[in-house]
């Protein structure tokens, strides 16, 4: 337990939430009909679709319209939007237990680098796996996503944003992610960080905290 801690920030995918990546990057290079190499290249490297995106730079129509555009003409769009959710997988039900006692010691937020498509998806997942929520925003006191926000990490912006937006100082904060620049980020305005393993996950973290 870290001292002098009174709030704490968690990333949702692969902190909270189960997922896997690369399930949704092979779904796309064969959709592309592409190695996984030429998919980067095209749409996370110069075009920066799916990055666009998640800053709500682009409505989900023109995301579908764009990928739409380059995909063979058979494929339509509930296959597309089939394979870019196919990354969730699924709240394990111990870190929901685990955050609704953290939100009643510590105020507890959730920020997210995430999409339309994707947060309709949480709300059917929790309700599919009867989960005592009903959205995120039952598990955490705020709930920034990237696309509403208009920001993704790392940029230190996004967490300058959330400390304001919350009223809590950067000393008093803890930020939890997965991903090395987004911890590396939040440091660098002065909160801190976690950086969640699948060895050193919210379980070993925060167990003893409730």
């Amino acid at each position: 337990m870290k001292e002098g801690i009174k709030n704490i920030i968690f990333d949702f995918g692969g902190v909270v939430f189960n997922i896997d990546e690369s399930r949704t990057v092979n779904a796309f290079a064969q959709m592309f009909q592409c190695g996984v190499p030429d998919l980067f290249r095209k749409f996370m490297g110069a075009n920066g679709l799916f990055e666009r995106f998640e800053r709500g730079e682009l409505s989900t129509d023109d995301f579908l319209s764009t990928i739409q555009s380059v995909v063979p003409s058979a494929i339509t769009r509930e296959q597309i939007i089939s394979a870019w959710n196919s990354v969730l997988i699924g709240y394990p039900e111990e870190h929901v237990q685990l955050l609704l006692k953290l939100k009643k010691k510590y105020r507890t937020f959730l920020l997210s680098n995430t999409n339309e498509l994707h947060t309709r998806e949480f709300i059917k997942f929790a309700e599919n796996q009867k989960l005592p929520i009903h959205s995120n925003h039952d598990l955490f006191e705020k709930v920034w996503y990237s696309n509403e926000i208009g920001m993704r990490k790392p940029d230190p912006r996004i967490y300058e944003y959330a400390l304001k937006d919350a009223g809590i100082k950067a000393e008093e904060t803890m930020f939890v992610d997965d991903l090395q620049q987004n911890v590396d980020a939040a440091s660098s305005v002065g909160i801190y960080t976690e950086r969640i393993t699948p060895e050193h996950g919210i379980m070993q973290i925060f167990s003893e905290w409730v």
